[in-house]
């Protein structure tokens, strides 16, 4: 069984190989696919940045010759010849402390850092990163900069002497973050953290990740004291049923936090980026960017734009459920399959509309920054969809426990159900 939280940490001392390897981390952990760069792999890979530097490094006689002529492509691919491209937002995925983090200028920092370089993964179960919140990279950031100088106290690393970056991974199942953290002047010369010291710093990730978690349960346990003082006389059992229900009625009013959306494959991305601008040269280019205010022509590209989307792997088995679960809440009002038809067809046109909304806004954004706008218009509609997936989820449950209690309540009077 997966612990719900992991963290693995490995220490580099300051050898030329080692330096070439944190060099080849860095640019790995920044630019690999999956990498989240601001918009809006695995485990297993602690030692892929080492594999990954006898791959780039191999036609290199010297490290500087490498950090000086790297470039980054329109992919975020990492290439070495031609000349290095000047950074720019979304270039790579990397952050720290600091608003801006150069990875050009930090690979050259790295490459020739005299101390140890210390490598961490912080990984979250995909459930437990979506229940607490941690499925972003901005909050894996603020969480960082509220931990990380506190945990390198942890290793007699102050404040003013640390460096760290750090990068958040979308991993279907486990997102995680990997950091790299170093002394500015290095003093340190133990690279092995004693038992001791990993639980501390593990504590001090768990206290700020789990906070908003703890705070919660501390208050749903006042409440249900609350709740069971109130009601001492009454039968326990009706108690915690009365609580039960209420807590799927929270559900349905509010729905469930949504997973992380299918992988965005490079040829989907391009296809997506190519649908997008072809609805933004018809689209007028002044008012309000909302559905309903758009010509006849805009509404059914970005409803067609919407029915691919809609239809990818993933979404479209999340649609279909949508709506199943449509029509199981209209068939407790009638058994016409026509009736029951049209109820799905009701619940996929809300979603396509909601989805059309966001492919439109995403269109009118590409001139900012398309690759960004392909992530966000991805990563939209997939949550637009899964909240009132999970919504509809919620209110049949509902809605099938109030038919139980109803035909409770018939057997009760020795009544039979009319149909």
């Amino acid at each position: 069984m997966t612990a719900p939280f992991v963290m693995k940490a490995s220490f580099y001392l300051p050898t030329h190989e080692n330096q070439a390897k944190n060099v080849a981390h860095l640019l790995y952990i920044g630019t690999r696919s999956g990498v989240d760069k601001g918009e809006f792999n695995e485990l297993e890979e602690l030692d892929a940045g080492n594999r990954y530097a006898e791959k780039i490094l191999a036609e290199y006689d010297k490290l500087d010759d490498f950090i000086d002529n790297f470039e980054i492509d329109t992919a975020g691919t990492p290439a070495g010849h031609v000349k290095y491209m000047d950074e720019r937002p979304g270039s790579h995925g990397l952050f720290s402390s600091d608003e801006n983090v150069s990875l050009k200028e930090t690979m050259k920092e790295l490459s020739k850092h005299s101390g140890v370089v210390w490598r961490f993964i912080l990984s979250l179960k995909e459930e437990d990163a979506v229940k607490l919140g941690y499925t972003t990279r901005e909050s894996w950031e603020k969480a960082l900069r509220a931990t990380i100088s506190d945990a390198a106290a942890k290793m007699g690393i102050s404040e003013s002497n640390l460096r760290w970056v750090a990068a958040f991974h979308q991993a279907k199942g486990h997102p995680h973050v990997h950091v790299v953290m170093w002394e500015k002047t290095p003093q340190r010369r133990l690279g092995r953290l004693s038992k001791g010291e990993v639980k501390d710093i593990k504590k001090i990730f768990l206290d700020e990740i789990y906070a908003k978690e703890r705070l919660a349960l501390t208050a749903e346990k006042s409440a249900l004291r609350d709740l069971i003082r109130d009601t001492a006389k009454r039968d326990i059992s009706e108690v915690l049923k009365e609580v039960k229900k209420a807590r799927i009625e929270i559900r349905a009013l509010n729905g469930e936090k949504p997973g992380l959306p299918p992988t965005l494959d490079q040829t989907t991305r391009e296809e997506l980026l190519e649908k997008l601008k072809e609805l933004s040269t018809i689209m007028p280019s002044h008012g309000r960017i909302a559905f309903a205010y758009m010509p006849s022509e805009v509404k059914e590209k970005a409803k067609e734009i919407a029915d691919w989307l809609l239809k990818q792997p993933g979404f479209s088995q999340s649609v279909e459920r949508y709506k199943d679960l449509a029509k199981e809440l209209a068939s407790h009002y009638t058994s016409n399959p026509e009736v029951l038809e049209k109820a799905a067809d009701k619940a996929y046109e809300d979603i396509q509309k909601r989805t059309a909304q966001i492919v439109l806004k995403g269109a009118a954004a590409l001139q900012k920054d398309p690759s960004k706008v392909i992530n966000t218009v991805w990563r939209s509609a997939w949550r637009a969809l899964e909240r009132e997936r999970l919504r509809a989820e919620a209110e049949a449950s509902i809605a099938a426990q109030k038919e139980m209690e109803r035909k409770r309540r018939m057997t009760e009077r020795g009544e039979s159900r009319e149909v």
